[in-house]
């Protein structure tokens, strides 16, 4: 499962605010082993109702009555290509491409997948192709991969159009979309643009290329854009009463960082009304002025904010943006936030950046902030180096999109120890392995129900099975804790618990203390390799600070100091100049670097 914030690890390092050294906080883990005979508390289930209504209204419902609302009001600002569109162009061009795409025999249900940069076409085809009540796969570049894994990839959702661009020696693709799908279907440079057939690829009919070149079986994008006539107009107008918010709309591909990539299925009520309670409960709703940090696939929640809220929303990057790019595109844009993600290794940079304290940032006032463990020093340092900036924590999923938030108001204690509070409407239950819900203050699973829980998965129906409950409820595969205050604590993944003899110990719990008694780290990553009668032992791998230098002896004494004794004393340490990622850069990849460990330490191997 993806987690942003999270994705596939947890958003905060959740820990029980229990004194100020690990010590304290690992015996009252080891007290809570042994409190089953305690007094029965009230059970971990949390709901509250929501104090507006919800949105029901369709993408492109929305965008129409942005477009009347702001329409000289800039929507979206691409820095790399001085792009500027308003909300009036945005609905005209959007207009343009779904009436093309009707041209081209596009029909409701069709699956439409794009891989495509930070540009303008991006949101175009967002938004056209919600407005055709077709279903949006956008993707980064699977040809990244091998042409096997991109055709699999293509296969499963049985995409019908693609839109691929022609990326040059300055983009940020290390392969070439266009000409990667040529090398798998070369005869898209003889056959027609709508007589593409190939085995490989049976469900595919039309490729669309942004390209300034020519090719033979292929649409080019400028083009379609020109195809519509008065009837497409027609029925594209009319058809926006036939669409509901609450249809298939998206398949978002998981970052496969603890699996297989899977395609979540979404619709727009669950984006939507998702992302509105975070805007609002963390006051990005009032901002004039958002950054888009990330690829705009990484984060493809936050990208149709514009038309709910009227802000303009600026990418800085066709990519993963540098810190560079990310302070002058403050400076220059005034931007009030860093609306969408800003993933841990970015903001670790951006913090740490030399250049940091020349440019003016009086503007910023909030920073989400996710991607894995937030460690609390990093909340602190943020506080230190940018103190009227808030750091807003977000636990979420893409099954689940948006379950709880830190919100401004809260301590600086709260913050960097909880995901915050549960959105309005969501319910959030922790259970035990039987199912039945732990009392307060107890590790459960979390379970979510709600409007922003996912449709399915598409072509994984056995997963489905073990996701998603006859009623409703979305197994996360985190491990949290709730407290009598409503807030949530995630202390780890169920498939990331290492089993050392008889105790399950959390990584993240790990971790946490480690970021707390070594200041040389960089980055700490706690895993479980095997042990031949402990069942697992635990290796703790680290990426030290440029310059610094540590021994394993120095880390053993200080966890000893730190009172990691029995079940949690590491039996391993790892120093590495890296960790592998996910193919978006942006998680650790754990299966493989739990391999890379092994293989490090001489162990026998294991399935993975």
């Amino acid at each position: 499962m993806t987690k942003s914030f999270v994705a596939s690890g947890q958003t905060v390092c959740a820990m029980s605010n229990v004194g100020q050294s690990p010590l304290p906080y690992l015996e009252v883990i080891r007290a809570r082993r042994n409190q089953s005979g305690s007094a029965k508390m009230d059970t971990s289930y949390y709901h509250r109702p929501a104090d507006q209504p919800f949105v029901d209204e369709t993408f492109g419902q929305l965008l129409d009555k942005a477009a009347v609302r702001w329409p000289d009001r800039e929507a979206y600002v691409f820095r790399p290509e001085g792009r500027r569109v308003t909300f009036a162009e945005l609905k005209e061009q959007v207009d343009q491409l779904a009436a093309g795409l009707l041209a081209l025999g596009t029909k409701r249900g069709d699956r439409i997948g794009w891989i495509v940069d930070n540009r303008l076409e991006w949101v175009l085809l967002y938004f056209a192709v919600a407005k055709l009540g077709a279903i949006s796969v956008p993707q980064e570049n699977i040809f990244d991969l091998n042409s096997d894994a991109a055709i699999y990839m293509l296969n499963k959702v049985k995409l019908k159009t693609l839109v691929l661009q022609d990326s040059g020696e300055d983009d940020v693709y290390s392969k070439n979309p266009l000409q990667s799908l040529i090398e798998i279907a070369p005869e898209l440079e003889t056959c027609q643009p709508d007589q593409l057939k190939n085995q490989k690829l049976p469900f595919l009919e039309t490729v669309i290329a942004i390209s300034e070149s020519k090719y033979s079986g292929c649409y080019i994008f400028e083009d379609v854009q020109q195809m519509g006539g008065s009837e497409e107009y027609r029925r594209l107008e009319s058809m926006q009463a036939e669409l509901s918010s609450k249809d298939p709309a998206f398949l978002f591909c998981t970052s496969g960082s603890t699996g297989p990539p899977k395609f979540v299925q979404h619709c727009s009520y669950a984006l939507v009304n998702s992302c509105g309670e975070f805007f609002r409960m963390t006051g990005i709703d009032k901002q004039p002025t958002c950054l888009f940090p990330s690829p705009a696939d990484s984060c493809f929640w936050d990208v149709h904010q514009p038309i709910v809220f009227g802000n303009t929303m600026v990418f800085p990057s066709r990519g993963k943006a540098t810190v560079i790019d990310l302070l002058s595109a403050i400076q220059e844009e005034r931007c009030g936030a860093v609306a969408a993600l800003l993933f841990i290794k970015q903001f670790h940079e951006f913090l740490h950046h030399p250049q940091l304290k020349d440019y003016d940032l009086s503007s910023l006032e909030m920073i989400h902030v996710g991607g894995n463990v937030v460690h609390e020093s990093l909340v602190q340092l943020s506080a230190q180096l940018l103190p009227k900036v808030k750091i807003l924590n977000l636990y979420a999923m893409t099954e689940v999109i948006c379950v709880s938030t830190v919100t401004a108001d809260m301590t600086l204690e709260a913050a960097s120890t909880t995901v915050g509070k549960i959105f309005p409407e969501i319910e959030v239950k922790l259970v035990d392995r039987s199912g039945d819900a732990v009392p307060l203050g107890q590790d459960g699973e979390v379970w979510v129900k709600g409007y922003s829980v996912f449709q399915g998965y598409s072509g994984d129906e056995d997963t489905n099975r073990d996701t998603l409950s006859a009623d409703g409820w979305c197994n996360t595969g985190d491990i949290g804790r709730l407290g009598d205050d409503g807030l949530l604590r995630i202390v780890g993944r169920s498939k990331d618990v290492i089993l050392k003899d008889d105790e399950n110990v959390y990584p993240v719990m790990l971790e946490r203390i480690f970021y707390e008694i070594c200041d040389k780290a960089k980055i700490i990553k706690a895993i479980g390799v095997p042990h031949e009668t402990l069942v697992e032992e635990i290796c703790i791998c680290i990426i030290l600070k440029d310059g610094e230098t540590a021994t394993e002896e120095e880390l053993r004494e200080l966890a000893s100091n730190a009172g990691m004794t029995g079940a949690f004393e590491p039996g391993y340490y790892l120093f590495m100049d890296d960790f592998p990622m996910t193919k978006s850069e942006r998680k650790i990849d754990v299966k493989a670097l739990k391999r890379k460990a092994i293989r490090e330490l001489g162990l026998p191997t294991e399935e993975t």
